[in-house]
């Protein structure tokens, strides 16, 4: 009996989860990423841009989502439109501190195959400053070294 009452909360809950209003960041961005890893990329785009339009939103959680669409774009193979998201969501995180990842060396190598060499070495410099609050960033002098050489 307590089984399947449980059962029924937990489907209850299931339901309620995926008809509720999407209100919050977090809310956008897991629902998006959901949708992009089932392949529904345009609705995973479109809820992104709706999420956009939050005037409650930080400029860390826009550029979040602008980085999410680039990435996206980015497994798609579409370099340019990456790079453009990519150029949003680091012009909004430029004050902000945010730990080194390495996904950088991805979005960089995204500026190289959309024919953005001189902005694929200003990323990685200003990148480099970042050194300041997190000394990970010091692994991308070799990435400036290689874009130096190509």
């Amino acid at each position: 009996m307590i089984a399947l009452l449980l059962l029924l909360i937990f489907i209850v809950y299931r339901i309620y989860k995926s008809k509720r209003p999407l209100t919050k960041f977090s809310h956008f961005y897991d629902k998006a990423f959901y949708l992009e890893e089932k392949k529904e990329y345009e609705k995973a785009l479109d809820l992104r841009k709706q999420a956009l339009e939050l005037d409650t939103l930080t400029n860390l959680e826009r550029a979040e989502l602008n980085l999410a669409n680039g990435k996206m774009y980015l497994k798609l193979a579409q370099y340019k439109k990456a790079t453009d998201y990519f150029d949003i969501s680091f012009e909004l995180a430029k004050e902000e501190t945010f730990p080194y990842s390495k996904g950088i060396d991805e979005i960089v190598e995204a500026y190289l195959q959309a024919n953005r060499k001189e902005d694929a070495i200003e990323l990685v410099n200003k990148m480099l400053e970042r050194q300041s609050y997190d000394k990970k960033y010091k692994k991308l002098q070799s990435i400036k070294e290689k874009l130096k050489s190509v």
